[in-house]
This record gives C-alpha cells, structure tokens and sequence, in this order.
C-alpha cells in the first residue's frame, strides 16, 4: 500500500493551557525568534465539526519557526472540540503532525477509504485554509491534512527565520 501523504512533516503541534508561557519557553529552548498570535480564532457551526456534529468553539493559535520546522501552539478559550478533549485525556503535549497534501479533497477521501475517521474538521473564513484531523488509531493522536491558498503559504513562508 503507498503512503496516504509524501514529504516532509510541514507542522507539529502542542496544545497548552498558556499560549504566552509556551511561546516563552519555546523561545527560551528551541531558538524560535519570533511568533505570530492570533487571538480568539472562532470556529462555528457553518464551518466546522467536531466528531461528526457541528461544532463552536474558539481558540488562541501562535505559530513559529524552529529553523525551517513550523511549530503551531493552540490554546482552547471556550466551547468543545479535539483541543479540550486532548487536554482532559492527555494533558499539555505533542497533539498532532500536519501535511500540506498536493492534492488535500483525494488525500481525504483516500485516508477515508482506509478507514481512518475525520475526527474534526473544517475551514478558516477568509483565510484560504481547510483542515481535517484523522485519529492515528493505534499509535495515538492525530494527523492532520491542510489545504492552504497561495497567500497563506506566502504568510507562512514569511516567519522562516533567514
């Protein structure tokens, strides 16, 4: 059988309960020099769910670089979702590995003809992003698959430290 992704892992993600200390610490420990925070990101009904039913939920998000390895922090603010069940169940820690697939709709549907189950998933209004986290199964977490516009790569590509 051949991989559902190809290519290098383009982000890795920690859920934290303090999205200020954990960019601090990141900083402090793995060199990120800077961070881009976007406070009270909404995630609504019309755009997302969470295990199949429609979710609400909002979440603070910093994103950095450690050399040419993005690093994402999510902090959950309110409503239910993967983030709050992950920090009920595990704690702070290691919550998924994104890949930007060169083709995100067949690479789903793929990951779906496996058996593997979309456990959230949805879009960022205006932002030209789409995401869908698969449950790892056995091995625990998640992966998630993205699908990102040109300007948001351009975004991304901007915060690599030179």
């Amino acid at each position: 059988m051949n991989p559902l992704v190809s290519g290098p892992i383009f982000q890795i993600c920690w859920v934290v309960e303090d999205i200020e200390a954990a960019e601090q610490e990141f900083t402090r420990q793995w060199g990120v020099e800077r961070w881009l925070r976007m406070p009270g990101i909404v995630f609504g009904p019309e755009t997302t769910t969470y295990r199949g039913e429609p979710a609400d939920y909002v979440v603070h998000v910093s994103i950095g670089y450690a050399g040419s390895q993005q690093l994402e922090l999510i902090q959950p603010v309110s409503g239910r979702n993967l983030y709050t069940e992950f920090l009920e169940t595990h704690g702070v820690g290691v919550h998924h590995m994104a890949w930007v697939p060169d083709d995100y709709e067949a690479t789903l549907l793929e990951a779906e003809r496996r058996g593997m189950s979309v456990v959230q998933q949805g879009r960022v209004e205006g932002a030209g992003m789409e995401f869908s986290y698969l449950d790892a199964g056995p091995l625990g977490g998640y992966v998630e698959l993205m699908k990102l516009s040109p300007e948001i790569r351009l975004m991304f590509a901007s915060l690599i430290p030179d």
